[in-house]
């Protein structure tokens, strides 16, 4: 007994002593797993992991680099533009241009028709294409520092001075990248692994594309160059806001002229750039604080009734009065000539009655035409020779003769039979006949004298 409360005693002893400890040890493992999600939810990407997606395209003009970061959180509509204009190809910009107006795409989808290029690549590294989506989407104030710490570090090598196509201008501190000549356009291409001299993210090296065709490069400098694309369609909505770190977009239907960075940013109409859900088109969002922020990844029932009519809208706009006009005498002619047609139809008498008698189970009608009537007048026997029976369906004459021609092959006498047997109807012609009505004269029976 003294054992048995003694072994109880200290059993109770390191209950008490083991029971905080283990409650302790369970509630820092919630908080890890909780850190762990909370941090899944609100993931960022790191600032090498920035340098490294923004290292092909950090010194691209502004404007255009708006559109690039605009359209990647849109990558089902990149690839839809990218495919419609490669068969489009035989159209020149503006044609493209206009007529990608009606697809329904965002503007800064349709404003990159214009550089196949730059919309091939958007396209084919659909990876890097979302990944540079979704980062914009959850901080625009870290993508768009991560682009100063870029341009800074390649003006640091001396690699901004050989850009002959752009012009370079230092605000506050934020290095500005325009086209000299600001309606033409020039697209760069350069080697994010030298043009920025030392790279500091050593894990996470640059990404690099192979030179895109057509591009020479001078004797001189970093930089490839191509000729320039001409705006004269809706380009300039948008801007860079460098001070307050996000995008401006002003009216895209009032851009066909080169509007300064400035007058973007301060104009009456301008605000700040909001993602829209309905064209993302049903794209997945790459961690659960996007899809919290914007709902789902799915657009909603009223977003998609909006998109739809809008597009709708959009086409119809294009039509003229006239055309509408048109269309609608178009349609109500071709519904009268169906409508006749089917009378017509409906009115045509039926030929192909079945004029055998009525039958209970078949439901038959014995109703029969008038021609019928008169071609089974025709053929009917006198009364004298046939009894007066209900005229039946009469074969054609060529049935007629070929049934004529077995019956009498089946009927035929056989070689043995010394006479034919005589139908009634010759009975009655030779016992009409005047010849065998006269008696024989005597002369012809006188015996033969000797």
């Amino acid at each position: 007994m003294n054992r048995l409360k003694k072994y109880c005693c200290s059993l109770v002893i390191t209950l008490v002593i083991a029971m905080p400890l283990m409650i302790a040890t369970t509630s820092v493992n919630a908080q890890g797993y909780e850190q762990k999600d909370a941090t899944f939810d609100t993931s960022q990407y790191s600032e090498g992991q920035l340098a490294q997606m923004l290292a092909p395209i950090a010194l691209y003009p502004d404007s255009l680099l708006t559109h690039i970061l605009i359209a990647a959180t849109y990558p089902l509509e990149v690839v839809q533009a990218h495919r419609w204009q490669q068969s489009k190809q035989h159209l020149s910009t503006q044609k493209q241009i206009d007529k990608a107006e009606d697809k329904g795409w965002d503007p800064s989808v349709v404003a990159l028709i214009a550089f196949p290029n730059v919309l091939q690549k958007l396209s084919d590294d659909l990876n890097w294409t979302q990944s540079l989506g979704d980062a914009f989407l959850q901080d625009e104030a870290q993508v768009l520092t991560s682009i100063q710490t870029l341009r800074q570090e390649a003006d640091n090598a001396n690699s901004l001075a050989q850009m002959d196509n752009m012009q370079v201008t230092r605000v506050n501190n934020q290095i500005i990248i325009e086209p000299v000549r600001k309606e033409i356009i020039y697209v760069p291409y350069y080697d994010p692994r030298t043009v920025y001299g030392y790279w500091r993210w050593y894990n996470y090296p640059p990404i690099y594309w192979a030179v895109y065709p057509g591009y020479v490069r001078p004797s001189y400098g970093h930089f490839y160059w191509r000729a320039g694309v001409h705006i004269s369609f809706n380009y300039y909505f948008s801007a860079f806001h460098w001070h307050k770190r996000h995008v401006v977009v002003v009216h895209h239907h009032n851009s066909h002229k080169y509007r300064h960075r400035g007058r973007i940013v301060t104009s009456h109409g301008a605000k700040r750039w909001a993602h829209k859900p309905q064209h993302r088109r049903g794209v997945a969002y790459s961690n659960n604080a996007l899809r919290h922020k914007y709902n789902s990844h799915h657009p909603s029932r009223a977003q998609s009734k909006a998109l739809r009519h809008n597009e709708h809208k959009h086409v119809n706009h294009k039509m003229n009065s006239h055309e509408r006009i048109n269309s609608h005498a178009q349609i109500t002619h071709k519904r009268e000539q169906q409508m006749r047609s089917k009378l017509n139809t409906s009115s045509k008498p039926n030929f192909k009655t079945n004029a055998r008698p009525h039958n209970k189970h078949s439901g038959q009608s014995n109703k029969v035409s008038p021609s019928h009537q008169q071609h089974f007048a025709q053929k009917t026997r006198p009364n004298n020779t046939r009894p007066n029976k209900q005229p039946q369906y009469s074969a054609p004459k060529s049935q007629q003769v070929k049934a004529n021609k077995s019956y009498n092959r089946h009927q035929s006498p056989s070689r043995h039979s010394t006479k034919p047997q005589q139908t009634a109807r010759n009975q009655a012609t030779r016992h009409s006949s005047p010849r065998a009505s006269k008696p024989r004269s005597s002369h012809q029976y006188k015996p033969r004298k000797d």
